[in-house]
């Protein structure tokens, strides 16, 4: 049985996902900055704890995606913003070592959770396409990170408690919105639309290969992205002496040219089959290995902001049409498990980065690392490319 066609509403749904980023980004971009800074510690414990965040963000979408196809989203969505309000609150009050990091991983685990039930429900909206719907998630999400970003240095001035006190209201916010306009009730699928694989166990072999495949690019691409959430506005501040004010301006820049690139591409319908799908996928990841050969450059804002363009280009390009590839691949009975697996991924990444990177600027610099992350880009570029040549067209679609 499928549920029911008039589906979620989507301006709603978008609301939410708004509201999860720019809240939760009031914690995570200056993590690195206040834990090295202000509570005393080096650059290694510093990617520990960012570490162990990453690791319950994954956590917490691998279990949320898979209790989204057995129990009503509703009560998942409610619980978990509700725990989020709570270890909020307790940040406020208690943000010192080692508080800190043990609260900042609890929110990590909920933003997670909130984040895959997000990416799920997206597969539950049928007023509009897939690709639309997925685009705009990304597109909002993305709005309310550089949204969040851009305000963190200015509120951080007043003190880090503020920062605390401005993602609790958010998220009271955000539970008042998704109690009211989140509520309603999913039939439980019984069985795929596709009548030849009506089990998990019988999921065609190509389609796992080539999810699991775009699983490990993102792995891959987000090991390198968390760098420049991280390491880079040490790198900028301690290392370069520019203004923390710059560092948050980047990420304005990454907002608003993901505006307007998603414009242009929602404009021209440059994803309106597969085949310009796969290739959207494969210029980004080009893209992301090209910006991090410019960052050895830059020592001034100007090139850093070109580096950010040329990233936030090939994500915009590629990062979207992830998700819905997979969605159109997926038995409706499993959406809510691959979505939270590819919401997992990037905290996978964002987890072995911090630690990597912190290594590799200790016994290499800054230099070794940016060549790094290029060369990991295009190894993930190569990576997907060979799969789908050899086995896309193999694949069920669903």
């Amino acid at each position: 049985m499928q549920a029911k066609r008039a589906g979620l509403p989507l301006k709603w749904l978008l609301s939410v996902s708004f509201i999860n980023s720019f809240g939760f980004d009031f914690l995570w971009p200056l993590a690195s900055v206040y834990i090295h800074e202000q509570l005393g510690q080096d650059m290694v414990t510093v990617g520990w704890v960012l570490f162990l965040n990453a690791i319950l963000q994954m956590l917490g979408a691998l279990l949320a995606g898979r209790l989204f196809d057995k129990y009503q989203p509703r009560t998942l969505f409610r619980g978990g913003t509700i725990a989020m309000i709570f270890f909020l609150a307790l940040l406020v009050f208690w943000h010192a070592w080692p508080a800190f990091p043990i609260l900042l991983s609890a929110t990590g685990f909920l933003f997670g959770w909130l984040t895959a039930l997000i990416n799920s429900y997206g597969t539950r909206v049928y007023s509009h396409d897939g690709r639309f719907v997925f685009n705009m998630l990304y597109f909002i999400a993305n709005f309310g990170m550089a949204f969040g970003t851009a305000l963190v240095g200015f509120i951080y001035g007043f003190g880090v408690q503020w920062l605390f006190i401005a993602a609790l209201v958010l998220y009271i916010i955000m539970l008042t919105v998704a109690w009211r306009f989140l509520g309603m009730e999913f039939p439980k699928v019984e069985h795929t639309e596709n009548k030849a694989y009506k089990h998990s166990s019988m999921m065609p072999v190509w389609n796992l290969i080539i999810i699991y495949t775009l699983v490990m690019a993102l792995v891959v691409l987000h090991t390198a992205y968390v760098q420049w959430q991280g390491n880079l506005s040490v790198y900028m501040s301690s290392v370069l002496s520019l203004p923390l004010w710059q560092y948050s301006l980047l990420w304005t820049i990454n907002g608003v040219l993901i505006g307007v690139f998603q414009l242009i591409i929602n404009v021209l319908n440059v994803s309106a089959n597969r085949k310009t799908m796969i290739a959207q996928i494969l210029f980004g990841l080009g893209l992301f290995g090209l910006a991090f050969l410019v960052l050895p450059f830059a020592k001034t804002f100007a090139v850093f902001a070109i580096a950010m363009a040329i990233t936030t280009l090939g994500e915009t390009i590629a990062f979207p049409m992830v998700p819905v590839l997979v969605n159109e691949i997926t038995p409706m009975d499993l959406k809510g498990r691959y979505q939270g697996v590819l919401s997992a991924a990037p905290s996978l990444g964002r987890a072995i980065g911090p630690v990597a990177g912190g290594a590799l600027i200790e016994m290499a610099g800054y230099q070794v690392l940016f060549d790094t992350a290029a060369v990991m880009s295009f190894v993930a570029l190569a990576g997907v490319l060979i799969m789908m040549l050899i086995g896309f067209r193999k694949t069920a679609k669903f």
